[in-house]
């Protein structure tokens, strides 16, 4: 098989991945408010049945669950992005650009992304768009975008110790 016909195998793999990751935001992005509340909630309580001991009080299980909630969404938020961001970057990374134009790429897709969602959320029953969730879900995939990169420079140094 040519090595083009093989780099445009890639890059259709890769973009299903991203397309198929942007379906899966687009989908709890839909959720209305009250859904998207008791999906994290539920969430939340497994967390914090997990962290507890066996006998801390109600009383002190909700106030952790009441603490704990937004930041479990917007860690969902964050790890639903750093995911994105792996997967466009793993997309982008099959063009010959340099490595500054598909990091710049790719943060601008995830970011651009990102905006359509809060903006597709003013349009959800009870939902709202929110300039930080834009912030959060462009600082994962930012993170998702280094991780990629350290995950390669690893590989490499491995690969050149053991040549």
């Amino acid at each position: 098989m040519k090595s083009s016909t093989k780099i445009y195998i890639k890059r259709l793999i890769f973009v299903v991945f991203v397309v198929l990751w942007m379906i899966t935001i687009f989908k709890f992005s839909n959720e209305p408010a009250d859904t998207s509340q008791n999906t994290s909630l539920n969430t939340t309580k497994k967390i914090v049945e997990i962290i507890t001991s066996k006998d801390a009080s109600i009383e002190k299980r909700n106030e952790l669950i009441e603490e704990l909630d937004p930041i479990v969404r917007k860690l969902a938020h964050f790890t639903l992005y750093t995911i994105g961001g792996l997967l466009i970057f793993n997309y982008i990374n099959t063009y010959e650009i340099t490595e500054k134009d598909k990091i710049f790429y790719s943060i601008c897709i995830g970011a651009i992304y990102a905006c359509t969602d809060e903006f597709h959320q003013l349009f959800i029953e009870g939902r709202s768009c929110q300039i930080t969730d834009v912030f959060i879900d462009s600082l994962g995939v930012t993170i998702g975008i280094c991780i990629f990169l350290c995950v390669i420079k690893a590989i490499e140094k491995v690969k050149d110790k053991s040549n």
